[in-house]
């Protein structure tokens, strides 16, 4: 009987830098020490699982100058997400292609804290990856954070990996 590869979900997100439409630096964290430390050599004893969350814009009035807004701009809008989230996993599926690590992608939308736990609970991975931007109590009353949510709410382990020091914007809700 021929073991199982250990089946690792990694939730990624883009940059949240203007005009940065990349990896967060967290994400690219996460998965570099995923594929380091974990993974190493042994590429056929592991299955990568990347989830992207895209937030609803909630009244979809981001990238708009004005508050009017047609029909075609919320369908452009709408696109351009989807193309962004594309964009986002090519960059982990292609580095996973690059190594022969095999992978499958997917995006979902909501409340990342939300999604990331339901997906952990349908697809029932070995354990939970998450990047964490390593901000200070004060920012995280404000802004929230995923990773926290999700050690203490996903129904398998988590590790949660911060980015390095010398990888920090200067504000660290920029990543």
């Amino acid at each position: 009987m021929e073991d199982e590869p250990t089946r690792i979900l990694v939730a990624v997100n883009e940059s949240s830098i203007k005009g940065y439409p990349h990896a967060s630096i967290s994400s690219r964290s996460a998965f570099e020490w995923t594929v380091e430390k974990i993974v190493r050599s042994n590429t056929s004893g592991f299955f990568l699982l990347f989830l992207h969350v895209q937030v609803p814009d909630e009244d979809a009035f981001d990238d708009m100058d004005s508050i009017y807004a047609s029909p075609d701009d919320f369908k452009r809008m709408t696109e351009r997400d989807k193309i962004r989230g594309l964009h986002l996993l090519e960059f982990f599926v292609q580095r996973c292609n690059e190594i022969g690590l095999p992978c499958e992608a997917w995006i979902k939308k909501g409340d990342p804290k939300d999604v990331i736990c339901r997906e952990v609970q349908r697809l029932r991975p070995d354990f939970l990856v998450v990047g964490s931007r390593g901000l200070g109590p004060f920012q995280r009353v404000f802004v929230g954070t995923v990773s926290e949510f999700c050690v203490k709410h996903a129904e398998c382990p988590v590790i949660t990996i911060r980015r390095k020091a010398e990888e920090a914007p200067q504000d660290p809700v920029d990543d």
